[in-house]
C-alpha cells in the first residue's frame, strides 16, 4: 500500500476561489470569474497521433472502454462514414428491447459489450455488432443496493471484459470488479470491497467504472461502509492487486461526482483523493500508472470535482462553483497548469476533447466548445435547456453527439452538432419513456446508444 503525503505542484498553481455548492464535511469560499471567459493564458502544444486519441499505426477501430481510449476523450479519430452531410439520414438498424436503459456500451473486434443495471435483465451482454444477435449473457449481479451508482461501463483488456459486479447478497452487499471471458461470457475472477464491522459496502465510488491503461485495470473502490476510497490497479487477467493507494477515512466519495472512470495520460492516473487539502479542499493527484506513487498533486479549494478526462498530454478537470464552473487544463506529466476558463453551470457537466476543441455539456445550460490549447471560447449552444444532467457526449468526424440535446424532457436518443460551428444538425425522434445513461459510441458508420432500449443507428443501405 502506498503511503500518501500532501505534495504541492512545483509551479505554484494558484487556487481557485468558489462558494461551496455541495457540502461533505469540507469548506471553501470565494468568487468566480466571468462566465465563459478564459482566465489565464496558455502555450500551444503540438498535436501528436496519441493526442488524437489513437496509436500512430492504428487502422482498426475499437471502442474498448468508456470514452474510447485511456484518457476517456470520447473522440474517435478513425470514423469517416458518418459526416455532417449525411448524419441526418441515420435510422435504426437494429435494437434489442430486452435491455432497458443500458448503462454502458463498448466495442471490440466486431462485438458489442453492454452493461444493463437495475432492470429485470440486469447484467453484461455480448452482441454481434452488425446484426444485434446476442452471443452471451453474464449475470454479474448488476441489480441490487448500489445506491447512487447507475452507470456501469466495462473495459476490454485482451480476451477479458472487466466489468463492475457484486456478490448479489441481500444482507452483506459487496461490489467490485469481475473479469469475464470475452469468448464465452464465463466469470474468471472477482474482487470485492471489504466488509466493515460485518456490514456490506457499495464499493465503487459514485459509479467509477474500470479504466484500462494497456497493462492494468484501474478503479476507485470504497473500502468499508462508505468510509475510505482506495485507488487501485489490478491485473486484468487474474484480478490480482498490482498497487493500492489508500483513501482518506470518512471521505467516502473522494470528492468526485462523475460516474466516469479515472483518466490516464502521460503515464499518470488522475484521481480525486478526498478532503485532505488546504482548509479541507479536495486534493487531485496524478499517480504513476505502473506503481501508484505520486507524481504531482493539485489542491482545489472546492470539496467537489464534476468531471475529468485527458488527451495524450493534458488532463482536463471541471470544478463547480455556484452559477459557474471552472475548467482547468494541466500538463499530464508535470502538473503545470496550462490554462483555466469559466463557463456557466448549474448541474453536472461532462467533457470530450478532439485535437482542436474541448467540449463541455452542462445539463442546465447547454453545450460549450473551448479551444483545447488555450481555453478560449469557440462557440456555445444554449437554445435548448433539456440536455440530460450528467449526460453523455462523444465526438467523431466533425460531429458532437449528445444524449437529449435536441428534444423535450430528456427523451432524445441522439442530438448531433457541427463541431466547428456548434449548429444543431440532427436530432432523433422522441422516445416516450426516456433515453438511457449509456454514452453513445461511434464505430464504423454506426452509432450505438440508448434509445430507452438499446439501438444501433446507421445509414440506409449499411
Amino acid at each position: 500500500m502506498v503511503m500518501r503525503g500532501i505534495r504541492k505542484i512545483a509551479s505554484a498553481i494558484a487556487l481557485l476561489g468558489f462558494p461551496v455548492l455541495f457540502a461533505s464535511g469540507c469548506a471553501a469560499s470565494g468568487t468566480a470569474g466571468s462566465p465563459f471567459t478564459p482566465i489565464s493564458p496558455a502555450a500551444n502544444l503540438p498535436v501528436s497521433p496519441e493526442a488524437r486519441g489513437v496509436a500512430p499505426n492504428a487502422k482498426t477501430v475499437e471502442w474498448p472502454q468508456f470514452g474510447y481510449n485511456r484518457g476517456h476523450s470520447a473522440y474517435n479519430p478513425l470514423e469517416t462514414t458518418i459526416g455532417t452531410n449525411n448524419v441526418s439520414k441515420l435510422k435504426i438498424g437494429w435494437n434489442d428491447s430486452s435491455i432497458i436503459q443500458p448503462s454502458g456500451i463498448v466495442y471490440d473486434k466486431n462485438l458489442l459489450y453492454v452493461n444493463d443495471m437495475g432492470q429485470t435483465n440486469a447484467g453484461l451482454y455480448a452482441f454481434n455488432a452488425a446484426t444485434g444477435a446476442q452471443k452471451w449473457f453474464a449475470n454479474v449481479n448488476l441489480n441490487g443496493g448500489w445506491g447512487s451508482f447507475n452507470r456501469s461501463v466495462s473495459a476490454v483488456a485482451g480476451n477479458m471484459v472487466v466489468t463492475p459486479c457484486s456478490n448479489g447478497s441481500t444482507t452483506q452487499f459487496l461490489t467490485g470488479l469481475c473479469g469475464v471471458n470475452a469468448t464465452n461470457g464465463k466469470v474468471v475472477w472477482k474482487t470485492y470491497c471489504t466488509l466493515y464491522q460485518g456490514s456490506g459496502c457499495e464499493g465503487l465510488i459514485n459509479g467509477t467504472s474500470p479504466a484500462y491503461d494497456g497493462k492494468n485495470v484501474i478503479v476507485q473502490i470504497t473500502q468499508g461502509v462508505n468510509e475510505q476510497p482506495d485507488t487501485e490497479a489490478f491485473n486484468p487477467k487474474t484480478g490480482a492487486s498490482v498497487w493500492d493507494v489508500a483513501g482518506i477515512y470518512h471521505c467516502p466519495d473522494a470528492g468526485l461526482g462523475s460516474g466516469a472512470p479515472l483518466p490516464v495520460a502521460g503515464g499518470n492516473v488522475l484521481a480525486v483523493l478526498g478532503c485532505q487539502g488546504t482548509s479541507g479542499g479536495t486534493e487531485i493527484c496524478a499517480l504513476n500508472a505502473a506503481s501508484g506513487s505520486q507524481a504531482w498533486c493539485y489542491q482545489s479549494p472546492n470539496v467537489y470535482v464534476q468531471s475529468m478526462i485527458a488527451d495524450a498530454t493534458k488532463f482536463y478537470v471541471i470544478v463547480p462553483g455556484g452559477s459557474t464552473s471552472t475548467v482547468i487544463a494541466f500538463n499530464a506529466k508535470s502538473g503545470a497548469q496550462i490554462w483555466k476558463a469559466s463557463i456557466p453551470a448549474q448541474n453536472g457537466s461532462v467533457m470530450a476533447v478532439d485535437p482542436n476543441r474541448l467540449y463541455v455539456e452542462n445539463g442546465a445550460n447547454g453545450l460549450y466548445a473551448l479551444k483545447a490549447s488555450t481555453g478560449k471560447p469557440v462557440w456555445s449552444y444554449t437554445a435548448n435547456g433539456n440536455m440530460i444532467v450528467g449526460g453523455s457526449i462523444s465526438v467523431a468526424n466533425d460531429i458532437v453527439y449528445t444524449n437529449g440535446g435536441g428534444g423535450n424532457n430528456d427523451n432524445v436518443a441522439i442530438a448531433a452538432f457541427n463541431s466547428k460551428s456548434g449548429k444543431l444538425i440532427y436530432s432523433t425522434s422522441s422516445v416516450s419513456n426516456g433515453s438511457a445513461p449509456a454514452t453513445g459510441i461511434i464505430v464504423n458508420g454506426t452509432v450505438y446508444t440508448g434509445c430507452y432500449t438499446l439501438c444501433a443507428f446507421t445509414l440506409p443501405g449499411k
